[in-house]
């Protein structure tokens, strides 16, 4: 059940009312202001002099202000700028309020000062509400924006919490499949070992089938936890992303690849100036886990080729490792990147089946996405965003 998420009501805001200030040094007018906005049923706050006003805005914030050009010592103008000189309010609307036949001049000296609208004396109620009413909506709609925001970083910061528990009792499983489970398997593959060792005068063809069988399956075991603890690794640890030479990293895969099996007929060709902004360690990891990948389903092909490159489509770029080898049905193409999830035999494309898993895991730690294209018997092509 998603947790009940308790938010603190927006400062203004209070009983579903906003608050509007009207700044005015006559008793006359700020009663006559007060009066057409009485309503809209809000909370209406008066003061009588800019610095009044400015000491109501260090208590609250307003929706929307309503300042009076001509007042003494200190006037609408002076008290506009210094409205708009404090972070928290300035971008409050503000409106002047302003006698018709100084509206040219004022207007002009206002708008420089940031103000939204204008209202000139003698005031037409029906005008003043309806401008009012449109700053107060907004006020609103704003606020309803930060107390979304603010239920959004609290659920954030819950997911947060949780996944990093999961980790943790990952890290926890990892441990424990690496001491208390792998070691009783290497125990198994040397005795086996021994016993066809000392006693393989005595056993028969058929008993050293089923020792050896016994061992291949407990090495397959140890290969599967190996591989579960690499993708625990790529979880945890923070990533340091720098400019990344993936043409010479792919250089350098292909280049241990020969070296393993240098009997491969093999052509590979890799796009020259090839960058991505990774984690060196993490970018060479998946440039071996996909050439690796394209090299092992190219091993029954006469005449193999790889292919490492860039393509751009509809302005996004992304690299791939394609490979003419036995390809895969696409129907299945959702089972390829998850961990031992096999579209061919283990006998005939043997392996510990996290290679993809790792490809999905460290893409997805740099915020990028990793898909595959195929057919059967026509190779595949390997992408990734980063």
């Amino acid at each position: 059940m998603m947790p009940q998420l308790k938010t603190q009501e927006p400062p203004g805001v209070a009983g579903g009312k906003v608050d509007i200030l009207i700044v005015d040094d006559d008793v006359t007018k700020r009663f006559a202001l007060r009066s057409t906005l009485t309503p809209l049923g809000e909370n209406i706050v008066e003061a009588a002099s800019g610095g009044e006003a400015l000491r109501q805005l260090l208590k609250q914030d307003f929706a929307v202000i309503l300042l009076d050009v001509r007042m003494p010592v200190m006037g609408g103008f002076e008290t506009a700028q210094l409205i708009r000189q404090r972070p928290r309010s300035e971008l409050t609307p503000i409106i002047f309020v302003t006698a018709l036949d100084r509206a040219e001049t004022d207007m002009h000296r206002g708008y420089e000062l940031g103000a939204v609208d204008f209202v000139f004396a003698p005031v037409v109620p029906s005008i003043l509400r309806a401008k009012v009413s449109v700053f107060v909506e907004l006020y609103r709609a704003q606020q309803e924006l930060r107390r979304y925001r603010t239920q959004l970083e609290m659920l954030v910061q819950e997911r947060t919490t949780a996944l990093t528990a999961i980790n943790r009792e990952l890290e926890a499983f990892s441990y424990s499949v690496s001491h208390d489970l792998r070691a009783p398997l290497l125990a198994f593959d040397s005795l086996n070992e021994a016993l066809l060792k000392d006693y393989s005068g005595s056993l028969d063809d058929r008993a050293k089938g089923y020792l050896q069988r016994m061992r291949t399956a407990s090495r397959r075991m140890t290969s599967a936890f190996d591989g579960l603890q690499s993708l625990f690794r790529l979880t945890g640890g923070e990533i340091h992303r720098e400019h990344v030479d993936i043409s010479a990293i792919s250089a350098e895969v292909v280049e241990e690849l020969r070296g393993e099996t240098p009997d491969r007929n093999l052509e590979v060709g890799i796009a020259s100036g090839l960058e991505a902004w990774a984690d060196p360690r993490l970018a060479r990891i998946l440039m071996g886990a996909l050439i690796g990948n394209a090299w092992k389903f190219t091993s029954k092909k006469a005449a193999a080729t790889i292919e490492v490159g860039r393509e751009v489509v509809d302005g996004d770029s992304r690299l791939f490792v394609r490979d003419n080898g036995v390809g895969f049905d696409m129907i299945y193409a959702h089972k390829l990147f998850g961990a031992f999830q096999r579209l061919h035999s283990q006998s005939e494309f043997p392996g510990a089946g996290i290679g993809l898993a790792t490809v999905r895991r460290i893409v997805n730690r740099h915020g990028g996405r990793a898909w595959a294209e195929g057919a059967v018997g026509e190779g595949a092509t390997f992408y990734f965003a980063l």
